[in-house]
């Protein structure tokens, strides 16, 4: 079974993706926090909840075998993630608190697909 394939399993790993580089951008910013004329990057917000309702390219459309199935559509697609560049100096405790919130995220968005893991487990009898 490939779980890529699962919309909301794709989702979540785009969203894993995005957090890691994301992660990697702000310990750039806090290794140089020093260095003259250095300004602070991030990388521009995806909009994960656009990317489920079928906002991105290559829509997909969640299969219902019953007519009281919810047919909510499903996006894929590629997310872009530019660097978007700060002004003035760098905040540590900006950057600090940005690392911290990404760090949640990730946890949350591990422990999520881990459940949805354990729930398909269940639902195929393993």
């Amino acid at each position: 079974m490939d779980l890529t394939q699962i919309p909301l399993f794709k989702a979540m790993a785009k969203k894993l993706a995005w957090l890691g580089a994301r992660q990697a951008v702000l310990a750039e910013n806090v290794a140089n926090a020093n260095t003259p004329r250095f300004r602070a990057s991030d990388l521009k917000p995806i909009d994960f909840g656009k990317l489920l309702n079928g906002g991105g390219s290559g829509a997909l459309t969640l299969v219902a075998t019953s007519p009281a199935h919810i047919t909510t559509p499903a996006g894929g697609g590629t997310p872009e993630a530019p660097k978007v560049a700060t002004t003035g100096p760098i905040q540590l405790e900006d950057q600090m608190m940005k690392v911290s919130d990404t760090a949640t995220d990730y946890a949350f968005t591990t422990s999520l697909y881990q459940k949805q893991i354990a729930l398909l487990k269940a639902a195929l009898g393993h």
